[in-house]
C-alpha cells in the first residue's frame, strides 16, 4: 500500500513539473492583502502544491497525535480492567478456599441400582 502511495506522489510531482515548465506566463496575483504584479504561473502552481503538501502533513500529524492519545487512554483502561479481574480472581480464590466444596453429583452408569438384590440379602 505504501508503495502505491509513493508511486502516486511521484506521478503527481511529475505532472506538476510538466505543467510548470509549459506555463511560464507572468500573471498578477492578489490574495487578501498580498499583491504580486508579475509572477510566473509555474511558480504559483509550485507554491500552491507546496502549501497543499504542508496542509496535508499537518492534518496527518494531527490525526496521528489523536490516535496515539486514544491508544494511550484505551491502554490505561485495559490495565485497570486487568487489575480488577486479578482482584476478583484473588477474592474468588480466597472465598473458595474457606467455603466447603460443593457436593458432587453421583455418576450414573445408565441403569438404576436394582432393589431386588438388597431385598434378597
Amino acid at each position: 500500500m505504501s508503495q502505491l502511495i509513493v508511486l502516486l506522489a511521484l506521478v503527481f510531482s511529475i505532472l506538476i513539473a510538466i505543467f510548470a515548465v509549459q506555463n511560464t506566463t507572468a500573471v498578477s496575483v492578489s490574495f487578501l492583502t498580498l499583491q504580486v504584479q508579475s509572477l510566473a504561473v509555474s511558480v504559483l502552481v509550485l507554491i500552491s502544491a507546496a502549501l497543499g503538501a504542508v496542509a496535508m502533513l499537518l492534518l496527518g500529524v494531527a490525526r496521528e497525535v489523536s490516535l496515539r492519545w486514544r491508544h494511550r487512554a484505551v491502554a490505561q483502561q485495559l490495565r485497570a480492567a486487568q487489575a480488577r479481574v486479578a482482584e476478583l480472581e484473588a477474592a474468588q480464590a480466597q472465598a473458595g478456599a474457606s467455603a466447603p466444596p460443593p457436593p458432587q453429583p453421583a455418576l450414573t452408569t445408565g441403569t438404576p441400582p436394582s432393589t431386588e438384590s438388597h431385598a434378597r440379602s
